[in-house]
């Protein structure tokens, strides 16, 4: 049975409002992969505490730099899509919430004359805020598959 096509009551609180902020944010993405970020930046919190580490940049806190870390890489794409997500994990309290997952998508980057597939790595972590849900962290990497550690382990160059 599918965990978004539910709506579950524990403990006195639904999380079928969780499940529609996932939803709206994965309809979003498809938005954010043909250049328009405006509908991934309705989903995150308002809060000045917002944090976002996306993938090609550093951590960054904050309403304004979160607004503009995500809207940079949504710039360079064109006919994109979201082409699934593969869940690991989830958990969901009345206030707070988390989902752990593998995002898998496609965009022509810069103009390519092809798509670019990508699989992420991903954790959104969720907050009420009044009478909805709101994304307050997003971590995505690529890293798919087990690496050496030292591949860890090594500085960029300054």
């Amino acid at each position: 049975m599918c965990i978004n096509c539910i709506a579950v009551q524990i403990g006195g609180f639904s999380m079928s409002g969780f499940d529609d902020a996932i939803v709206e944010f994965d309809l979003a993405l498809n938005h954010y992969l043909n250049g328009d970020p405006g509908a991934v930046q309705d989903v995150f919190s308002r809060g000045e505490d917002v944090t976002l580490c996306n993938p090609v940049g550093p951590p960054c806190r904050g309403r304004e730099a979160v607004v503009r870390a995500a809207a940079e890489p949504s710039s360079h794409f064109t006919g994109g899509n979201l082409k699934g997500v593969e869940e690991v994990s989830r958990f969901v309290a009345p206030d707070l919430g988390y989902v752990v997952r593998i995002e898998r998508g496609q965009a022509h980057v810069d103009g390519s004359s092809e798509p670019i597939p990508y699989a992420l790595r991903v954790t959104l972590v969720l907050r009420r805020e009044g009478e909805s849900w709101k994304i307050s962290h997003r971590h995505a990497d690529p890293i798919m598959a087990p690496r050496p550690l030292a591949t860890a382990m090594e500085q960029p160059p300054a």
